[in-house]
């Protein structure tokens, strides 16, 4: 069985841990990918351990973006895991690569690029922040559809959405992650929701989507919203 599942989020499944970041693991037949690695390693820890996962067992770390929240975690792999790879955007690999032990491997990412047969960067879109100013997104290929899976969108996104379709020329199954909404109006949520829709059959908002976010959300697209917190295994092959 291949799954999606959600190890560090704002909210939580018990026993999970609730902590503000994003952290998910994508487990295919060929390879498992950790996508960002939450804000504090004992709590990436403690929820790896309590969802079974062996760091040491992980090919890949690809990280959105070099915000706190999403790298603080990363000790914590490095210290079971020392040689693996660690995809980074461009502007981001000086200053991840600085912490990294000479056994890791840091790539930097600018455009689209296959980081394996079956997932796919975005390439780095602008932030519109001063750091980090650029931020990329994960694609990955499954048996039910194209999954994208974004850090923050600090890019906005449908902006990042758009992007995914346009480079894999098909809808996306499901879109997860932060939305980053929780500064939004209703209006300017009510429009995000509404233009997703053209782009993603499924949606599972959290982290810095933010709670009326996400309430909006799943008001809005009824049996289409997937609930995402800490502890959420979604099945990504038809098994």
């Amino acid at each position: 069985m291949e799954t999606l599942t959600i190890l560090y989020d704002n909210r939580a499944l018990p026993p999970f841990l609730p902590d503000w970041g994003f952290s998910a693991l994508i487990e295919l037949k060929e390879e498992s990918i950790l996508f960002d690695t939450g804000a504090k390693p004992e709590v990436l820890k403690k929820n790896m351990e309590t969802a079974g996962v062996d760091p040491s067992s992980i090919d890949k770390v690809f990280i959105s973006h070099n915000h706190w929240d999403h790298v603080g975690g990363l000790p914590y792999v490095l210290s079971k895991n020392g040689s693996v790879e660690i995809y980074v955007p461009e502007t981001d690999c000086f200053e991840i690569e600085k912490e990294l032990p000479e056994t890791a491997i840091c790539v930097p990412v600018s455009a689209p690029t296959y980081i394996s047969e079956r997932t796919l960067s975005t390439g780095i879109l602008p932030t519109g922040l001063e750091k980090p100013s650029e931020e990329h997104s994960l694609i990955v290929f499954t048996e039910r559809g194209a999954l994208l899976i974004t850090g923050c969108s600090h890019p906005g996104i449908v902006e990042i959405a758009k992007k995914a379709v346009s480079l894999i020329g098909e809808t996306l199954f499901l879109t997860v992650g932060g939305f980053h909404l929780y500064k939004s109006t209703d209006d300017e949520i009510l429009e995000v929701c509404e233009e997703l829709k053209n782009f993603t059959q499924f949606v599972a908002p959290c982290h810095c989507t933010g709670d009326r976010a996400i309430s909006l959300f799943k008001e809005n697209w009824g049996d289409r919203f997937i609930e995402a917190v800490a502890g959420l295994e979604i099945p990504l092959s038809e098994e």
